[in-house]
Protein backbone atom coordinates (compact mmCIF):
# COMPACT_ATOMS: atom_id res chain seq x y z
CA UNK A 1 0.00 0.00 0.00
CA UNK A 2 1.23 3.59 -1.19
CA UNK A 3 0.04 6.73 0.78
CA UNK A 4 1.15 9.95 -0.24
CA UNK A 5 1.82 12.26 2.59
CA UNK A 6 2.69 16.88 2.24
CA UNK A 7 5.34 17.95 5.09
CA UNK A 8 5.52 21.15 4.61
CA UNK A 9 7.03 22.12 1.05
CA UNK A 10 7.96 18.41 0.91
CA UNK A 11 6.08 15.46 -0.83
CA UNK A 12 6.98 12.18 0.72
CA UNK A 13 5.96 8.24 -0.49
CA UNK A 14 5.01 5.76 2.65
CA UNK A 15 4.99 2.33 1.65
CA UNK A 16 3.21 -0.14 4.24
CA UNK A 17 3.29 -3.53 3.58
CA UNK A 18 0.73 -6.30 3.91
CA UNK A 19 2.62 -7.75 6.87
CA UNK A 20 2.36 -4.27 8.73
CA UNK A 21 -1.11 -3.56 8.34
CA UNK A 22 -2.12 -6.88 9.74
CA UNK A 23 -0.02 -6.63 12.60
CA UNK A 24 -1.62 -3.07 12.61
CA UNK A 25 -5.66 -4.57 12.65
CA UNK A 26 -4.48 -7.31 15.17
CA UNK A 27 -3.18 -4.61 17.89
CA UNK A 28 -6.42 -3.10 17.40
CA UNK A 29 -8.42 -6.04 18.13
CA UNK A 30 -6.74 -6.65 21.11
CA UNK A 31 -7.36 -3.67 22.44
CA UNK A 32 -10.73 -3.88 21.93
CA UNK A 33 -10.63 -7.03 23.65
CA UNK A 34 -8.78 -5.68 26.70
CA UNK A 35 -11.36 -3.33 27.18
CA UNK A 36 -13.96 -5.33 27.10
CA UNK A 37 -12.69 -8.70 28.98
CA UNK A 38 -11.73 -8.62 33.05
CA UNK A 39 -10.97 -11.51 35.25
CA UNK A 40 -12.17 -14.14 32.33
CA UNK A 41 -8.71 -15.62 32.40
CA UNK A 42 -9.24 -19.22 34.23
CA UNK A 43 -7.95 -19.10 37.80
CA UNK A 44 -8.39 -16.53 40.42
CA UNK A 45 -5.54 -16.16 42.91
CA UNK A 46 -3.59 -13.32 44.60
CA UNK A 47 -0.71 -12.48 41.76
CA UNK A 48 -2.32 -11.92 39.15
CA UNK A 49 -3.89 -8.78 37.83
CA UNK A 50 -6.94 -10.27 36.29
CA UNK A 51 -6.48 -8.76 32.58
CA UNK A 52 -7.33 -10.25 29.38
CA UNK A 53 -4.60 -12.43 27.99
CA UNK A 54 -2.66 -12.48 31.86
CA UNK A 55 -1.27 -16.17 32.07
CA UNK A 56 -1.62 -15.99 35.74
CA UNK A 57 -5.00 -15.71 36.24
CA UNK A 58 -7.92 -13.81 37.37
CA UNK A 59 -8.03 -11.57 40.19
CA UNK A 60 -9.41 -12.65 42.78
CA UNK A 61 -11.27 -9.78 44.44
CA UNK A 62 -11.84 -8.14 41.00
CA UNK A 63 -15.11 -7.47 38.93
CA UNK A 64 -15.78 -10.09 35.96
CA UNK A 65 -16.58 -9.32 32.60
CA UNK A 66 -16.75 -11.77 29.98
CA UNK A 67 -17.58 -11.21 26.09
CA UNK A 68 -16.70 -14.69 24.36
CA UNK A 69 -13.63 -13.02 22.69
CA UNK A 70 -10.63 -15.22 22.10
CA UNK A 71 -8.40 -13.95 24.06
CA UNK A 72 -9.24 -13.52 28.34
CA UNK A 73 -12.86 -13.29 27.46
CA UNK A 74 -14.19 -17.18 27.57
CA UNK A 75 -12.57 -18.32 30.83
CA UNK A 76 -10.04 -21.59 30.78
CA UNK A 77 -10.16 -23.92 27.80
CA UNK A 78 -13.11 -25.35 29.10
CA UNK A 79 -15.29 -22.10 29.53
CA UNK A 80 -15.04 -22.03 33.26
CA UNK A 81 -13.95 -20.00 35.91
CA UNK A 82 -12.58 -21.24 39.14
CA UNK A 83 -10.54 -19.74 42.56
CA UNK A 84 -12.54 -18.36 45.89
CA UNK A 85 -13.61 -14.58 44.47
CA UNK A 86 -14.47 -11.99 46.65
CA UNK A 87 -15.98 -8.73 45.12
CA UNK A 88 -17.03 -5.38 46.25
CA UNK A 89 -19.21 -3.45 43.83
CA UNK A 90 -18.57 -0.11 45.55
CA UNK A 91 -15.11 -0.69 43.95
CA UNK A 92 -16.80 -0.35 40.53
CA UNK A 93 -20.23 1.24 41.21
CA UNK A 94 -21.46 1.94 37.44
CA UNK A 95 -20.48 -1.98 36.71
CA UNK A 96 -22.25 -5.07 37.36
CA UNK A 97 -20.33 -7.81 39.76
CA UNK A 98 -20.48 -10.09 36.82
CA UNK A 99 -20.94 -9.47 33.33
CA UNK A 100 -21.88 -12.06 30.66
CA UNK A 101 -22.19 -10.70 27.07
CA UNK A 102 -22.02 -12.02 23.43
CA UNK A 103 -23.68 -14.77 21.46
CA UNK A 104 -20.37 -17.26 21.51
CA UNK A 105 -19.85 -16.43 25.33
CA UNK A 106 -20.87 -19.67 27.77
CA UNK A 107 -19.33 -19.22 30.91
CA UNK A 108 -19.43 -22.00 34.31
CA UNK A 109 -18.26 -20.77 36.96
CA UNK A 110 -17.41 -23.10 39.24
CA UNK A 111 -15.30 -21.46 42.19
CA UNK A 112 -15.78 -22.91 45.59
CA UNK A 113 -17.26 -19.53 47.05
CA UNK A 114 -18.28 -16.58 44.93
CA UNK A 115 -18.62 -13.49 47.38
CA UNK A 116 -20.86 -10.60 45.90
CA UNK A 117 -21.49 -7.77 48.47
CA UNK A 118 -21.95 -3.96 48.51
CA UNK A 119 -20.52 -2.48 51.58
CA UNK A 120 -20.81 1.09 50.90
CA UNK A 121 -24.09 0.95 49.25
CA UNK A 122 -23.01 2.46 46.36
CA UNK A 123 -24.04 1.11 43.42
CA UNK A 124 -27.18 0.19 41.96
CA UNK A 125 -26.39 -2.18 39.44
CA UNK A 126 -26.95 -5.98 39.37
CA UNK A 127 -24.65 -8.02 40.82
CA UNK A 128 -25.30 -10.42 37.85
CA UNK A 129 -26.02 -9.14 34.30
CA UNK A 130 -26.59 -11.24 31.11
CA UNK A 131 -26.98 -9.94 27.98
CA UNK A 132 -26.40 -10.65 24.11
CA UNK A 133 -27.26 -14.16 24.17
CA UNK A 134 -24.80 -14.63 26.88
CA UNK A 135 -24.78 -17.74 28.69
CA UNK A 136 -23.97 -18.04 32.79
CA UNK A 137 -24.04 -21.40 34.83
CA UNK A 138 -22.91 -20.66 38.50
CA UNK A 139 -22.43 -24.42 40.41
CA UNK A 140 -19.95 -23.34 43.02
CA UNK A 141 -21.76 -21.93 45.80
CA UNK A 142 -22.43 -18.53 45.53
CA UNK A 143 -23.37 -16.07 48.19
CA UNK A 144 -24.93 -12.36 46.59
CA UNK A 145 -25.46 -9.97 49.78
CA UNK A 146 -26.47 -6.07 50.53
CA UNK A 147 -26.47 -5.41 46.61
CA UNK A 148 -29.07 -3.11 44.93
CA UNK A 149 -30.23 -6.08 42.93
CA UNK A 150 -29.21 -9.93 42.12
CA UNK A 151 -29.56 -10.90 39.01
CA UNK A 152 -30.83 -9.64 35.34
CA UNK A 153 -30.64 -11.24 31.79
CA UNK A 154 -32.10 -9.24 28.85
CA UNK A 155 -32.76 -11.26 25.33
CA UNK A 156 -33.55 -13.96 23.84
CA UNK A 157 -31.00 -16.44 23.96
CA UNK A 158 -29.28 -15.14 26.97
CA UNK A 159 -29.79 -17.12 30.30
CA UNK A 160 -28.47 -17.42 34.03
CA UNK A 161 -28.58 -21.01 36.16
CA UNK A 162 -28.24 -20.96 39.80
CA UNK A 163 -27.21 -24.41 41.14
CA UNK A 164 -26.43 -23.59 44.96
CA UNK A 165 -26.40 -20.73 47.30
CA UNK A 166 -27.64 -17.76 48.70
CA UNK A 167 -29.19 -14.37 46.61
CA UNK A 168 -30.61 -11.46 48.60
CA UNK A 169 -30.66 -7.36 47.91
CA UNK A 170 -30.70 -4.77 50.16
CA UNK A 171 -33.86 -3.30 51.87
CA UNK A 172 -35.20 -0.29 49.71
CA UNK A 173 -33.57 -2.15 46.13
CA UNK A 174 -34.57 -3.66 43.32
CA UNK A 175 -35.71 -7.80 42.29
CA UNK A 176 -33.71 -10.80 42.80
CA UNK A 177 -34.39 -11.81 39.61
CA UNK A 178 -35.00 -9.33 36.33
CA UNK A 179 -35.81 -10.87 33.47
CA UNK A 180 -36.24 -8.88 29.97
CA UNK A 181 -37.13 -9.36 26.20
CA UNK A 182 -36.74 -12.98 26.46
CA UNK A 183 -33.95 -13.94 28.70
CA UNK A 184 -33.99 -16.90 31.00
CA UNK A 185 -33.11 -17.15 34.78
CA UNK A 186 -33.44 -20.72 36.68
CA UNK A 187 -32.57 -20.79 40.78
CA UNK A 188 -32.32 -25.09 40.82
CA UNK A 189 -33.45 -26.43 43.98
CA UNK A 190 -31.68 -25.84 47.17
CA UNK A 191 -30.79 -22.00 46.46
CA UNK A 192 -31.78 -19.41 49.02
CA UNK A 193 -33.52 -16.13 48.94
CA UNK A 194 -31.96 -14.30 51.93
CA UNK A 195 -33.12 -10.24 52.38
CA UNK A 196 -35.87 -8.93 49.65
CA UNK A 197 -36.38 -5.23 48.91
CA UNK A 198 -39.67 -4.67 50.84
CA UNK A 199 -40.87 -1.94 48.43
CA UNK A 200 -40.35 -3.43 44.55
CA UNK A 201 -41.12 -6.96 43.49
CA UNK A 202 -39.02 -9.81 44.30
CA UNK A 203 -39.36 -11.44 40.47
CA UNK A 204 -39.65 -8.66 37.25
CA UNK A 205 -40.48 -9.24 33.83
CA UNK A 206 -40.56 -7.19 30.91
CA UNK A 207 -41.51 -8.02 27.01
CA UNK A 208 -40.99 -11.84 27.78
CA UNK A 209 -38.95 -14.38 29.45
CA UNK A 210 -38.62 -17.29 31.40
CA UNK A 211 -37.99 -18.13 35.61
CA UNK A 212 -38.02 -21.27 37.08
CA UNK A 213 -37.84 -21.13 40.52
CA UNK A 214 -36.91 -24.57 42.14
CA UNK A 215 -39.36 -24.59 44.91
CA UNK A 216 -37.10 -21.49 46.74
CA UNK A 217 -38.65 -19.21 48.93
CA UNK A 218 -39.39 -15.61 49.56
CA UNK A 219 -40.04 -14.28 52.71
CA UNK A 220 -41.45 -10.49 53.52
CA UNK A 221 -42.09 -9.89 50.44
CA UNK A 222 -44.41 -6.46 48.96
CA UNK A 223 -44.95 -7.44 45.31
CA UNK A 224 -43.91 -10.91 44.79
CA UNK A 225 -43.87 -11.58 40.78
CA UNK A 226 -44.31 -7.80 38.16
CA UNK A 227 -45.03 -8.81 34.49
CA UNK A 228 -45.44 -5.95 32.19
CA UNK A 229 -44.42 -5.01 28.31
CA UNK A 230 -46.02 -6.85 25.15
CA UNK A 231 -45.14 -9.82 22.63
CA UNK A 232 -43.33 -12.75 23.82
CA UNK A 233 -44.74 -15.10 26.14
CA UNK A 234 -43.42 -15.27 29.99
CA UNK A 235 -43.21 -18.39 32.11
CA UNK A 236 -42.85 -18.47 35.39
CA UNK A 237 -42.21 -22.43 37.32
CA UNK A 238 -42.52 -22.59 40.78
CA UNK A 239 -41.66 -26.21 41.25
CA UNK A 240 -43.46 -25.97 44.62
CA UNK A 241 -41.57 -22.48 45.25
CA UNK A 242 -43.57 -19.80 48.30
CA UNK A 243 -43.96 -16.73 47.78
CA UNK A 244 -44.95 -15.49 51.69
CA UNK A 245 -46.49 -11.45 51.33
CA UNK A 246 -45.69 -8.82 54.55
CA UNK A 247 -48.76 -6.97 56.15
CA UNK A 248 -50.58 -4.24 54.02
CA UNK A 249 -50.94 -3.33 50.55
CA UNK A 250 -49.00 -6.65 48.76
CA UNK A 251 -49.45 -8.56 46.50
CA UNK A 252 -48.12 -12.32 44.97
CA UNK A 253 -48.29 -11.68 41.14
CA UNK A 254 -49.48 -8.86 38.90
CA UNK A 255 -50.28 -8.86 35.44
CA UNK A 256 -49.81 -5.20 33.20
CA UNK A 257 -48.86 -6.70 29.78
CA UNK A 258 -50.10 -4.86 27.16
CA UNK A 259 -50.81 -5.79 23.36
CA UNK A 260 -51.37 -9.35 23.69
CA UNK A 261 -49.33 -10.59 26.46
CA UNK A 262 -49.67 -13.84 27.55
CA UNK A 263 -47.91 -15.09 30.91
CA UNK A 264 -48.22 -18.54 32.51
CA UNK A 265 -47.60 -19.09 36.54
CA UNK A 266 -47.25 -22.07 37.42
CA UNK A 267 -46.56 -24.80 40.75
CA UNK A 268 -46.55 -21.62 43.19
CA UNK A 269 -47.90 -20.72 46.41
CA UNK A 270 -48.62 -17.31 47.61
CA UNK A 271 -49.36 -16.98 51.61
CA UNK A 272 -50.32 -13.64 52.85
CA UNK A 273 -50.03 -12.48 56.50
CA UNK A 274 -53.61 -10.91 56.64
CA UNK A 275 -54.56 -7.08 56.36
CA UNK A 276 -54.94 -5.69 52.94
CA UNK A 277 -52.94 -8.29 50.88
CA UNK A 278 -53.37 -9.82 47.31
CA UNK A 279 -53.09 -12.87 45.68
CA UNK A 280 -53.06 -12.31 41.75
CA UNK A 281 -54.06 -9.43 39.81
CA UNK A 282 -54.99 -8.94 36.38
CA UNK A 283 -54.99 -5.31 35.83
CA UNK A 284 -53.30 -5.16 32.09
CA UNK A 285 -54.15 -6.37 28.64
CA UNK A 286 -53.60 -9.76 27.58
CA UNK A 287 -53.55 -12.91 29.57
CA UNK A 288 -52.70 -14.71 32.75
CA UNK A 289 -53.08 -17.77 33.30
CA UNK A 290 -52.22 -19.33 36.91
CA UNK A 291 -51.74 -22.92 37.29
CA UNK A 292 -52.14 -25.25 40.02
CA UNK A 293 -51.36 -21.98 42.05
CA UNK A 294 -52.42 -22.21 45.82
CA UNK A 295 -52.98 -18.46 47.76
CA UNK A 296 -53.81 -18.57 51.17
CA UNK A 297 -54.16 -15.96 54.03
CA UNK A 298 -54.85 -12.84 51.66
CA UNK A 299 -58.08 -10.40 52.19
CA UNK A 300 -58.34 -11.13 48.35
CA UNK A 301 -57.66 -13.48 46.73
CA UNK A 302 -57.59 -13.01 42.98
CA UNK A 303 -58.88 -9.57 41.18
CA UNK A 304 -59.16 -8.89 37.68
CA UNK A 305 -59.99 -5.75 35.88
CA UNK A 306 -59.15 -5.90 32.47
CA UNK A 307 -57.80 -8.75 30.37
CA UNK A 308 -57.96 -12.05 31.14
CA UNK A 309 -57.20 -14.30 34.26
CA UNK A 310 -57.37 -18.04 34.06
CA UNK A 311 -57.57 -20.71 36.66
CA UNK A 312 -56.37 -23.86 36.25
CA UNK A 313 -56.90 -25.67 39.26
CA UNK A 314 -55.17 -25.36 42.39
CA UNK A 315 -57.35 -23.24 45.55
CA UNK A 316 -57.62 -19.75 45.80
CA UNK A 317 -58.84 -19.07 49.76
CA UNK A 318 -59.67 -15.41 51.25
CA UNK A 319 -59.33 -15.15 54.78
CA UNK A 320 -60.23 -12.15 57.51
CA UNK A 321 -62.29 -9.68 57.75
CA UNK A 322 -64.00 -8.59 53.97
CA UNK A 323 -61.95 -12.00 52.93
CA UNK A 324 -63.24 -12.51 49.06
CA UNK A 325 -62.04 -15.36 47.20
CA UNK A 326 -62.11 -13.93 43.27
CA UNK A 327 -63.69 -10.07 41.76
CA UNK A 328 -64.14 -9.51 38.45
CA UNK A 329 -64.85 -5.30 38.04
CA UNK A 330 -63.80 -5.73 34.63
CA UNK A 331 -62.18 -8.11 31.92
CA UNK A 332 -62.75 -11.79 32.51
CA UNK A 333 -62.25 -14.28 34.39
CA UNK A 334 -62.19 -18.05 33.84
CA UNK A 335 -61.53 -20.93 36.09
CA UNK A 336 -61.17 -24.57 35.37
CA UNK A 337 -59.85 -27.68 36.65
CA UNK A 338 -61.81 -28.64 39.42
CA UNK A 339 -60.11 -25.41 41.62
CA UNK A 340 -61.57 -24.32 44.44
CA UNK A 341 -62.34 -20.51 45.52
CA UNK A 342 -63.13 -19.54 49.31
CA UNK A 343 -63.70 -16.14 51.26
CA UNK A 344 -65.78 -15.29 54.42
CA UNK A 345 -67.36 -12.38 52.97
CA UNK A 346 -67.41 -13.39 49.16
CA UNK A 347 -66.83 -16.41 47.21
CA UNK A 348 -67.07 -14.68 44.04
CA UNK A 349 -67.88 -11.13 43.22
CA UNK A 350 -68.68 -9.87 39.51
CA UNK A 351 -68.87 -6.04 39.25
CA UNK A 352 -68.24 -6.19 35.51
CA UNK A 353 -67.10 -7.99 33.26
CA UNK A 354 -67.87 -11.89 33.47
CA UNK A 355 -66.69 -15.03 34.82
CA UNK A 356 -67.18 -18.48 33.69
CA UNK A 357 -66.13 -21.60 35.90
CA UNK A 358 -66.33 -25.52 35.06
CA UNK A 359 -66.09 -28.05 37.52
CA UNK A 360 -64.66 -26.99 41.30
CA UNK A 361 -66.11 -25.50 44.38
CA UNK A 362 -66.50 -22.12 46.23
CA UNK A 363 -67.49 -22.26 49.52
CA UNK A 364 -66.99 -20.37 52.67
CA UNK A 365 -67.52 -20.93 56.48
CA UNK A 366 -70.66 -19.24 56.41
CA UNK A 367 -71.17 -16.40 58.70
CA UNK A 368 -74.07 -13.17 58.65
CA UNK A 369 -74.04 -11.43 55.09
CA UNK A 370 -71.80 -13.94 53.40
CA UNK A 371 -72.33 -14.64 49.82
CA UNK A 372 -71.10 -17.55 47.95
CA UNK A 373 -71.61 -15.63 44.37
CA UNK A 374 -72.75 -11.95 44.07
CA UNK A 375 -73.70 -10.41 40.64
CA UNK A 376 -74.19 -6.99 41.41
CA UNK A 377 -73.70 -4.50 38.32
CA UNK A 378 -76.14 -4.30 34.87
CA UNK A 379 -73.26 -5.28 32.93
CA UNK A 380 -72.08 -8.64 35.12
CA UNK A 381 -71.74 -12.00 33.64
CA UNK A 382 -71.70 -15.41 35.53
CA UNK A 383 -71.58 -19.12 33.75
CA UNK A 384 -71.44 -21.81 36.47
CA UNK A 385 -70.99 -25.48 35.10
CA UNK A 386 -70.99 -28.23 37.56
CA UNK A 387 -69.81 -26.18 40.24
CA UNK A 388 -70.49 -26.76 44.09
CA UNK A 389 -71.48 -24.14 46.57
CA UNK A 390 -71.52 -24.28 49.96
CA UNK A 391 -71.29 -22.82 53.73
CA UNK A 392 -72.44 -19.43 52.84
CA UNK A 393 -75.36 -16.96 54.42
CA UNK A 394 -76.36 -16.88 50.54
CA UNK A 395 -75.39 -19.22 48.60
CA UNK A 396 -76.15 -16.86 44.78
CA UNK A 397 -77.46 -13.16 44.56
CA UNK A 398 -78.17 -12.17 40.80
CA UNK A 399 -78.94 -8.29 42.14
CA UNK A 400 -78.33 -7.78 38.21
CA UNK A 401 -76.61 -8.56 35.36
CA UNK A 402 -77.16 -12.44 33.78
CA UNK A 403 -76.65 -15.51 35.57
CA UNK A 404 -76.80 -18.65 34.27
CA UNK A 405 -76.08 -22.43 36.50
CA UNK A 406 -76.08 -26.04 34.90
CA UNK A 407 -75.57 -28.60 37.41
CA UNK A 408 -73.91 -28.22 40.98
CA UNK A 409 -75.08 -27.36 43.61
CA UNK A 410 -76.00 -24.80 46.26
CA UNK A 411 -75.43 -26.65 49.88
CA UNK A 412 -75.46 -25.65 53.72
CA UNK A 413 -76.08 -22.15 53.43
CA UNK A 414 -77.84 -20.60 56.38
CA UNK A 415 -80.17 -17.84 54.53
CA UNK A 416 -81.05 -18.50 51.46
CA UNK A 417 -80.02 -20.49 48.29
CA UNK A 418 -80.54 -18.60 45.12
CA UNK A 419 -81.73 -15.29 45.40
CA UNK A 420 -82.61 -13.25 41.68
CA UNK A 421 -83.25 -9.18 42.01
CA UNK A 422 -85.86 -7.76 39.50
CA UNK A 423 -83.09 -5.59 37.78
CA UNK A 424 -81.28 -9.55 36.69
CA UNK A 425 -81.44 -9.48 32.38
CA UNK A 426 -81.44 -12.56 32.87
CA UNK A 427 -81.02 -15.77 35.42
CA UNK A 428 -81.16 -20.02 34.31
CA UNK A 429 -80.66 -22.57 36.44
CA UNK A 430 -80.95 -26.33 34.87
CA UNK A 431 -80.23 -29.66 37.33
CA UNK A 432 -78.87 -27.57 40.13
CA UNK A 433 -79.19 -28.95 44.00
CA UNK A 434 -80.29 -26.74 46.26
CA UNK A 435 -79.94 -28.03 49.99
CA UNK A 436 -80.28 -26.05 53.21
CA UNK A 437 -77.98 -26.30 56.43
CA UNK A 438 -81.69 -26.95 58.01
CA UNK A 439 -82.57 -29.78 55.14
Amino acid sequence: MVMRCVLKHHVCLCVLSTAVLAGLALITAQTKVYAESLNCNGIANTRATGKAGDRSGDSDKGRIECDGSGVGGKGDRWGQLSGERTIDMKENPSKPAVKVHGRTTNITIISGKLTITDKGSASEMPAIQVDKQGKLMLTGNVDIQNVYKGIEVNGDGSFVTVNRGSIGVRAGGGAVIEVKNGGEATLIKGVKVGTVSGTGEVISINNGGEVTLGGTRFSNVKTGIKIMGTGKATTVRGGGATISLVNGNSTGVIMQGTRGANATVMELNIKGSGGTTTGAEMMGEGTLMLNMVNISQVQMGARVSKGKLTVMGGEIQASGTGGTGAEVTGGVLEVNGRAMIAGTTMGLRVAGGSATMMGGMIQASGGSGSYGVIVDTSGGEVTLNTVTISQFATGVYAKKGAFKMTGGSVTEFTGTGVSVGSAVTKADLKGVEITGQNK
